[in-house]
């Protein structure tokens, strides 16, 4: 019976894959989707304690190997994204229809908005040191707040007119992506400089090294030689099928899907995809060193602690998994 449900899956995945697959970003709300669906996670103390933001629009405080959650806010709208500004105890949320939301983090009260002209933006990076808060919305315009100066919007060169600022360094360098590029400008002494790769920016190291995401493929930019050194490939789809006495066994389909994103620490990159696995390489040849799977639902977020000695995942179906490195 086992042999025929996976014969039956690999034969359904098959088809779907040599299938068009058209996909749609529709206006209305995704809450009747999943409300409890988690959509962002980052870290509030060093480790152990992380924010979580929901479609339905609330914020909940997690603690590692506890089972209760306290919520933090709700507000009336989908929140994508979230940042943490520790210094001024403020929460930062991109949702579909207040632009960005300015929430105190200890009473849960909406501060203020950022305004985003006439559309949304489901993104957003940050800088502590720098305190500029950098976002993109669906039109192609980018905005680039300085929080310490009464969030001042910083003007930025020609060059970058529709592209995405995706990180924020503290040296000052704001790194870009879009039109089949990938732009490092630096905001306190104005300088830009074009790079040799392209693709959507997951992450970027301490050595100006970057991990790019594009479809099936993520791949390794290594700045001290301006060059991509390696692109990888999830090398299966790993299933959970569900036996007789309710204990899952994994079978690794031999199909690879899209990765969907990645972060990267001095000696590994850890990056995640449709597949529901988190995949951990090997930083400087690229080779796979362990693969996890306890994700059942879609994986939405990840994210890495200041000391990059733990990690924590989230998905879908509203659950939270913190990891040792």
């Amino acid at each position: 019976m086992k042999f025929y449900k996976i014969t039956v899956l690999i034969l359904t995945v098959l088809f779907f894959t040599n299938c068009e697959q058209k996909i749609t970003i529709k206006k209305n709300k995704f809450t009747s989707i999943n409300p409890v669906t988690y959509t962002d996670v980052l870290y509030k103390s060093n480790r152990d304690t992380v924010f979580v933001s929901t479609y339905s629009g609330k914020i909940y405080e997690l603690i590692n190997n506890k089972e209760n959650r306290k919520q933090i806010a709700s507000i009336d709208d989908e929140i994508y994204s979230l940042v943490y500004n520790a210094q001024s105890d403020e929460l930062y949320a991109a949702t579909l229809n207040s632009g960005v939301v300015i929430i105190n983090a200890s009473t849960g009260a909406v501060t203020g908005t950022l305004p985003i002209q006439q559309t949304w933006a489901s993104q957003l990076c940050y800088n502590e040191q720098s305190g500029l808060l950098g976002t993109f919305d669906y039109k192609g315009n980018h905005y680039i707040w300085d929080l310490k100066n009464d969030y001042k919007l910083l003007e930025t060169p020609t060059e970058l007119q529709q592209m995405r600022p995706k990180y924020i360094a503290d040296n000052g360098d704001i790194y870009f992506d879009g039109k089949s590029k990938i732009i490092r400008w630096n905001y306190k002494t104005n300088d830009i400089a074009s790079l040799n790769s392209s693709g959507h920016i997951a992450d970027v190291d301490a050595e100006k090294n970057i991990v790019l995401i594009g479809g099936k493929e993520f791949a390794f930019y290594n700045a001290e030689v301006d060059s991509v050194l390696y692109k990888e490939k999830h090398p299966d789809w790993p299933i959970h099928i569900s036996g007789k006495d309710r204990k899952d066994s994994i079978v690794n389909v031999p199909l690879s899907l899209e990765v969907l994103s990645g972060l990267a620490s001095p000696k590994f990159i850890y990056t995640y995809g449709l597949d529901k696995s988190i995949r951990k390489w090997n930083k400087s040849s690229g080779s796979l060193a362990a693969t996890y799977t306890k994700h059942k639902g879609s994986i939405s977020g990840m994210t890495m602690n200041s000391d990059q000695n733990q990690l924590v995942t989230i998905d879908l179906l509203g659950n939270i998994q913190f990891w040792e490195l």
